[in-house]
């Protein structure tokens, strides 16, 4: 069963998800696994829905902030002043998969401006970096394939997405 105990770590942190200055929608954190799925969405209002086997609720929590300073994947971290908007896990490994790490941001700088800082924090920590039109690819440091795949959403703003691979 997917550890209850998790959820509520995960809506506090997902509660400050989109709520900064730019006032967005909410956010999303979604884990899938073999042992069951987890759902947490967010409100921009700080309300918190949590969907686990054997608990289902909704709670408000306050906002907070959570940005690039507080997210890592294998030594990367996301671009200065990023927000994190949605967060997916995908647990596979336990059916013969591998498992999926998806985490959606928003940048306050331009895509090319943040393609280009990526790949060189990239390289910095290891990574083996090919890039393809709007998209990054490659290895991690540790050995998980990855992509990153950039848009303009505005001026000078950016959406992004980053998969990782698990092993």
């Amino acid at each position: 069963m997917v550890r209850n105990w998790l959820a509520l770590p995960l809506a506090a942190a997902l509660a400050a998800c989109g709520g900064g200055e730019g006032g967005g929608e909410g956010a999303s954190i979604s884990v899938k696994s073999g042992e069951g799925d987890a759902s947490i969405k967010t409100d921009k209002d700080g309300r918190v829905s949590v969907k686990a086997p054997g608990f289902e609720g909704s709670l408000k929590l306050p906002k907070f902030d959570i940005g690039a300073e507080n997210f890592e994947i294998d030594g990367l971290k996301l671009y200065p002043g990023s927000t994190i908007a949605n967060l997916n896990v995908d647990a596979n490994r336990d059916k013969g998969g591998e498992d999926t790490v998806r985490v959606q941001f928003d940048a306050p700088a331009a895509a090319d401006q943040v393609r280009s800082w990526f790949r060189e924090q990239m390289q910095a920590a290891g990574f083996t970096v090919t890039a393809n039109g709007s998209e990054l690819s490659g290895k991690t440091g540790e050995g998980s394939d990855f992509t990153l795949k950039l848009d303009p959403s505005g001026d000078s703003k950016s959406r992004g997405t980053l998969t990782v691979l698990g092993r």
